[in-house]
């Protein structure tokens, strides 16, 4: 084999092998809310499930999916909540595969108008590749194409690891005074999560096929927002809410120089009235819009199950698009997400049928659209 068709083969393995890689993120990132941070876990009451589906750019080989799935609970009594996720991503024409199961668990410090929730989370996940489905360029003949076989050192083709996360949530529960047909009430969060304690705090789990020792870097999301419900005109009974939001993901072995690690920055509002949701949000590498960066805008829309009806089952359904206005472009096929929420809120938790004669009303329950 010529020297340089090799060269060039390891190298492509190598890069393959090691390169740095950004976790899944969804455009709304609030809507699978276990995935965000794992101290939402049980927030609501009911058992509820939570599933996120997300295409991206369809028009590249192979394109990017990924699906969250999440069953979860609250146990009240415990000021505890439970949760079990499952998470699945294809990418490229080989494909490379990458399935997982985690288990979470929250616990509620409850306060007079506050709460702090704190959250812990354990995931065993695996990794795939198709080798046979990729072309090296030592395998190519400039006449005959594709004919030889490649010299490259091709790896496992499956791996697993061990994985851990951690989150905390402050969320506020305030009253302003004011006009009978003016501002009533405001819910204010402020979150910090971090996965893959492991290369954070020592030796993280390897996920190179070639099993050369890379880690996977650490993930630090920041995020924030407030629920504002609004009654615009006298003895008005419509529901009409603003939410605006934020959330900062830095990942990479420098995870606080957000210039040398992989960072997204997302701001905007939901806006809610009645049952419908729609939503507009920003996306970039950093809060200033650069040309050198991938801007994109998320536009969503939504229908959520009236929160008046607390005895019922209650859902959220939102379907979102993400428009690249530079960088990777329109032509990649920009990125589309599908997220359902469904609570059954007549399920009794674990706690209280052990105690039935003990009942207790979780502290900053979420009743609106959060």
């Amino acid at each position: 084999m010529p020297p340089k068709r090799y060269s060039f083969t390891f190298i492509f393995v190598f890069c393959l092998s090691v390169i740095q890689a950004q976790d899944n993120v969804l455009s709304q990132f609030f809507a699978n809310r276990i995935y965000l941070n794992p101290a939402f876990a049980g927030l609501e009451k009911g058992l509820q499930f939570n599933s996120s589906f997300r295409n991206q750019w369809l028009r590249t080989d192979g394109g990017y999916q990924f699906t969250a799935l999440a069953v979860e609970w609250q146990e009240p009594l415990w000021n505890s909540g439970f949760g079990i996720n499952v998470q699945s991503a294809n990418e490229g024409i080989a494909p490379l595969k990458t399935r997982g199961v985690g288990l979470t668990y929250s616990y509620v410090a409850q306060l007079k108008h506050n709460a702090i929730h704190f959250g812990i989370q354990y995931a065993f996940n695996q990794k795939t590749i198709d080798w046979s489905r990729l072309t090296f360029s030592d395998q190519l003949d400039p006449v005959f194409g594709s004919v030889y076989s490649t010299g490259a050192p091709l790896g496992l083709d499956r791996l697993s690891f061990h994985d851990f996360g951690m989150g905390v949530v402050w969320r506020s529960d305030s009253r302003l005074i004011g006009n009978k047909n003016s501002l009533k009430r405001f819910r204010s969060h402020v979150g910090l999560a971090i996965q893959h304690l492991g290369s954070l705090f020592g030796q993280g789990p390897d996920e190179s096929f070639l099993q050369s020792n890379t880690e996977i870097p650490a993930r630090i999301t920041l995020h924030a927002g407030t629920i504002i419900p609004l009654v615009f005109l006298a003895g008005s009974s419509h529901k009409i809410v603003v939410s605006p939001n934020f959330r900062l993901e830095t990942q990479g072995f420098q995870t606080l120089n957000l210039k040398k690690s992989l960072t997204l920055f997302s701001a905007g509002a939901y806006f809610v009235f009645e049952q419908a949701i729609f939503g507009v949000y920003y996306n970039s590498r950093s809060i200033v819009p650069s040309s050198k960066n991938t801007n994109s805008v998320t536009c969503s829309i939504g229908f959520t199950q009236n929160e008046k009806k607390e005895k019922k089952q209650s859902y959220y359904l939102g379907l979102s698009v993400d428009v690249n206005a530079n960088g990777a472009g329109v032509r990649s096929g920009n990125v589309y997400e599908l997220n359902l929420r469904y609570n059954f809120r007549k399920i009794r938790p674990i706690s209280e049928k052990k105690h039935a004669a003990t009942t207790r009303e979780t502290v900053m329950e979420c009743k609106d659209f959060y």
